[in-house]
């Protein structure tokens, strides 16, 4: 642990749960450090990315998706991504704490192991990459560095999905040393197109192969560039031609992951680990190489692909550096018959050539044909085709066409065999289409039908979007985007109506309409609210709405008005029972007695509890008011047959 530098963070603790304890490297991207997690008290490493990438917005947010994306990765010789966070400016990553010390370590130690001791250290390093390129991710920076040995034997992978970030990093400001470091495992493929796939840490993966058993790199050079250009421009040569005696099937598992076209190798880790566990089973302890002591390993390695799950430990106190044999000195003639029993070798060895490689077929290249074609091209080859409709990213095939077989190009196969060829889906970057404003739905419609598959829903309030539709996306529209990742879509939760109630309708409308909403107008009478303001409005104030969406204002048209029904002739108790029944109220005014309505006022429309006054015109008393058909009434004074008593 490296605590002879005053460092900032030793000592603090990131959001509230790890205490940086101490230091452990620091490198051109980020400083690891170790730290306690005090939630779960445990030991972890955290890696925390320096302040000049942490200060760009789009390094973080890529940050995070490729966190995101590590962390669903799980297998026992990967390195696990446990949490990811910012803190006061700090962006970092939590991941499992590995003690111990790294390949490379070993390397300068030992200066090169014995051939078998190295393919057992490099078969749970190809099972991680398996695993990996199974859930379609790519490392982009496999070399002995991101290789952890721990204490008891364990082979850990590290930093998976962060080389892409220090590419985009690398775009602002170069370090030397960083690219130096990376440009000795860089594939071709990646120098000329920046493209990088499975293939691509299959190379590397040969690289550092090469570089385990020879001591050395094989293409070295004063510059990044100049080594750049042998990987381009110059084969990888036989580790034979550098440690005699290394057997032919290990010069074949360097060559064949080292070839300079991609498609000439296997086609991802698990591949190229079940031909490794092939040549491993057959191979003696050391590996052709005199006086080599091999590792012993306490977890049998996979013999197929599907083993990858299993935890492979190497006892690294058995791996001894392997000592330097003496060139072979030619072999003396000594007689005819040497010479003769030397013939028949020759002889018996065609003879099994032949037997077992000569009357195979060879796989010919059918990539960046389309699939009738491929499959003439096969049939003509004596061989059949079948299609894995499950597709592979490509940029080397336009949609539809070929790209990539198994076996592969070039590869023998029994006459008849039968080649499976996977479709190209496109490349596996494109630019992000464009889905805000679109529904969720349609959105998904839409990445779906553009090859993405790991699509992230979350929610904001939004002015700008209806409610359930896209805010923003991650990544932005236009940008390159990796389909085998996540895309983040953020929808729309509307926001809070702005309070308009008791506002003029005039004034309510112009404020609503501001903020991206329709209005509704409904009209109530009311004898509280001035006629013209709002009384009400739905949804509330604070309620939940979007852009675009209606708010009813109920407006005043002030107290309610009452039509005065016409009540002349009626008896005063029918006139005022009727009146009252309306809201309204009633006076009598009957200086000269009487029982019958003669007028009223006001009249027309009156608000409601107005007071009605009833005027009475005296009537006769007695029998001349209960008989309206007599002519003189018994006892009246009045008209007897003036007006009958209707009610």
């Amino acid at each position: 642990m490296d605590m002879t530098t005053a460092d900032s963070l030793v000592g603090a603790t990131l959001d509230h749960r790890y205490f940086i304890e101490g230091r452990i490297a620091s490198g051109g991207m980020a400083t690891v450090y170790v730290a306690h997690d005090l939630r779960l008290d445990r030991r972890v490493a955290c890696k925390v990315m320096h302040a000049s990438l942490a200060e760009d917005p789009t390094f973080v947010r890529r940050f995070i998706n490729e966190a995101h994306s590590v962390a669903r990765l799980s297998h026992p010789n990967v390195v696990q991504v446990y949490d990811q966070g910012t803190d006061q400016g700090h962006v970092y990553l939590a991941m499992e704490y590995v003690p111990g010390r790294t390949l490379r370590d070993l390397l300068s130690e030992r200066g090169r192991l014995a051939p078998h001791a190295a393919l057992k250290i490099m078969a749970p390093v190809l099972a991680a990459l398996g695993a990996a390129h199974r859930a379609g991710m790519v490392h982009r920076d496999v070399k002995p560095e991101n290789v952890l040995l721990t204490a008891d034997g364990q082979v850990k992978v590290a930093d998976f999905g962060l080389a892409r970030l220090v590419e985009s990093a690398q775009q602002a400001m170069t370090k030397t040393g960083t690219l130096m470091g990376t440009a000795a495992y860089l594939a071709p493929e990646q120098i000329e197109r920046g493209t990088a796939d499975a293939r691509t840490d299959v190379y590397a993966a040969g690289i550092m192969l090469y570089e385990l058993i020879t001591g050395e790199q094989p293409h070295t050079g004063e510059t990044p560039i100049a080594v750049a250009y042998q990987h381009v421009n110059v084969d990888v040569p036989r580790p034979s031609t550098v440690v005699p005696g290394i057997g032919p099937a290990v010069d074949v598992l360097v060559t064949k992951a080292t070839e300079r076209d991609p498609r000439y190798r296997p086609g991802d880790a698990a591949q190229y680990l079940a031909g490794m566990s092939e040549v491993m089973k057959d191979m003696p302890d050391d590996g052709g190489a005199a006086a080599a002591t091999a590792p012993r390993v306490d977890a049998q390695a996979p013999a197929a692909p599907a083993g990858g799950n299993a935890t492979l430990v190497v006892d690294l106190d058995d791996i001894a550096e392997p000592e330097r044999r003496a060139d072979d000195r030619p072999l003396e003639r000594k007689h005819l018959l040497v010479l003769a029993g030397g013939a028949m070798a020759v002889a018996v060895l065609v003879f099994g050539w032949w037997l077992l490689i000569g009357r195979f077929e060879t796989v010919p290249d059918v990539i960046g044909l389309d699939e009738e074609t491929a499959a003439d091209v096969l049939a003509d080859s004596g061989l059949r085709m079948e299609v894995d409709d499950r597709g592979i990213f490509s940029d080397a095939a336009d949609e539809g066409e070929v790209a990539g077989a198994d076996p592969e190009v070039d590869d023998r196969i029994e006459p008849d065999g039968t080649v499976t060829v996977f479709l190209s889906r496109g490349p596996q970057t494109i630019a992000m289409p464009e889905v805000v404003g679109l529904s969720a739905d349609d959105a998904r419609d839409t990445l779906e039908g553009a090859g993405f598959s790991d699509i992230e829903l979350e929610e904001a309030s939004s002015e700008d979007e209806p409610v359930g539709a896209v805010v923003s996306s991650d990544p932005e529209p236009g940008s390159d985007a990796d389909r085998a990742a996540s895309v983040t879509l953020t929808l729309s939760t509307g926001f809070g109506a702005p309070d308009v109630e008791g506002r003029t309708e005039e004034e309510a409308t112009q404020a609503l309409r501001d903020r991206g909403l329709g209005v509704d107008i409904a009209q109530e009478p009311s004898d509280d609210v001035e006629a013209g303001r709002v009384i009400s409005q739905d949804p509330g104030p604070g309620g939940n709405v979007g852009r675009g969406d209606a708010v009813t204002l109920t407006v005043s048209s002030g107290p309610d008005r009452i039509e005065v029904p016409d009540v002349t002739g009626l008896s005063v108790a029918a006139a005022q029972e009727r009146l009252e029944e309306l809201g309204l109220t009633v006076t009598v005014t009957a200086p000269l007695g009487g029982d019958r309505v003669a007028g009223f006022s006001p009249q027309g429309e009156v608000e409601s509890g107005t007071e009605v006054e009833l005027f009475v015109t005296p009537f006769g008393n007695g029998d001349d008011r209960g008989n309206g058909n007599n002519g003189n009434g018994n006892n009246g004074n009045g008209n007897g047959n003036g007006r009958g008593d209707d009610d």
